[in-house]
């Protein structure tokens, strides 16, 4: 990645905003390395372009997630955003240097999740990098989920050779560490939602695929599945359709994948770009659909009523009002 001495001081002024930096550079030319998935193609400028405007796209869903054999009302939030990452650190970086290559603008996905199970909450979160040079391969996913009983909190970085496991648990016998080995053509679950969309091109890349399939986290975390591969299609609807979810009515085209339980989920995108996901539904009964979607530099809206502005993902605040005056 390249930019001019103007880019490189727009990026170290950005960098000192707050939670998230952005860079617009002025001149991009990929050095890419192609990864072997169907879906992965890397970044053109018209990438840069659109995901370098200093904002994170913000799509609102409405959720129902299995849990304990009922099906529990939720909801998700799914933030997609650039930002400079280190490649050796798996960190976000302070001051980036587009001369330095260990310094990436990777594109980030943070994909959260509230539900209710009787007294109790659940909030799940996981975090996937990768990098738009290199095909959307995945840098890092990591992931934690927080309950009343305890918590756990999982990474697994990417490298070469593979991939490093790493599980810390409140629960007794669960924290480990491993080595994964990941062959040509293995994909991450938890990557799909960015793999498929195939942001490196206007039109949806949507050939069918045989993939390796690193089952997802939460997956693994609520079903108590191991952390392996297991040999997977993608497959996706022959036209496009018209599907009409909370947020609207749009033209789709479906994704599904087989998950290692032998169940099968399905993702609609929208056709056009950047081909959001509109919603998800898998064999179990999770369901999502999206409510609203917007582009927004969240991180600098945390003042009192800017809540308001959930409304644009179609969701309303987490009530925390008192129960009498202090």
């Amino acid at each position: 990645m390249k930019t001019t001495a103007k880019g490189a001081a727009i990026a170290a002024l950005l960098l000192l905003a707050g939670c998230q930096s952005e860079v617009k550079p002025e001149n991009i030319t990929a050095q890419v390395t192609e990864a072997a998935s169907p879906q992965a193609s890397s970044a053109s400028e018209g990438f840069w372009r659109h995901w370098s405007d200093g904002k994170a796209e913000l799509s609102g869903y409405d959720l129902i997630q299995p849990r304990y054999g009922e099906k529990r009302h939720g909801r998700a939030v799914l933030v997609f955003v650039t930002e400079p990452y280190s490649r050796s650190r798996k960190v976000k970086v302070d001051r980036y240097n587009p001369n330095d290559p260990d310094h990436a603008m990777a594109l980030k996905l943070n994909h959260v999740r509230k539900f209710q199970t009787g007294v109790y909450d659940y909030s799940v979160m996981t975090s996937v990098f990768v990098d738009p040079t290199r095909g959307f391969a995945p840098m890092e996913i990591n992931f934690s989920m927080q309950e009343w009983c305890g918590h756990v909190f999982e990474e697994i970085h990417f490298d070469a050779d593979g991939a490093s496991f790493d599980l810390n648990s409140y629960f007794e016998g669960e924290s480990r560490r491993e080595k994964l080995t990941m062959p040509s053509g293995a994909l991450a679950e938890d990557n799909l939602l960015i793999q498929l969309r195939g942001l490196g091109a206007d039109a949806l890349d949507t050939r069918a695929a045989e993939v390796d399939l690193l089952p997802s986290a939460n997956f693994r975390r609520l079903n108590h599945r191991p952390v392996q591969l297991t040999p997977s299609k993608i497959t996706w609807s022959d036209a496009p359709a018209e599907i009409t979810v909370p947020a609207g009515t749009f033209q789709a085209r479906e994704a599904t994948w087989r998950r290692m339980d032998g169940s099968s989920c399905t993702a609609q995108l929208e056709v056009a770009y950047p081909h959001r996901i509109l919603g998800w539904r898998c064999d179990d009964g999770e369901l999502a659909r999206l409510t609203g979607s917007t582009r927004l530099a969240y991180w600098g809206t945390h003042r009192e009523g800017d809540e308001k502005l959930l409304s644009e993902l179609g969701l309303a605040p987490v009530g925390f009002t008192p129960t009498s005056e202090p």
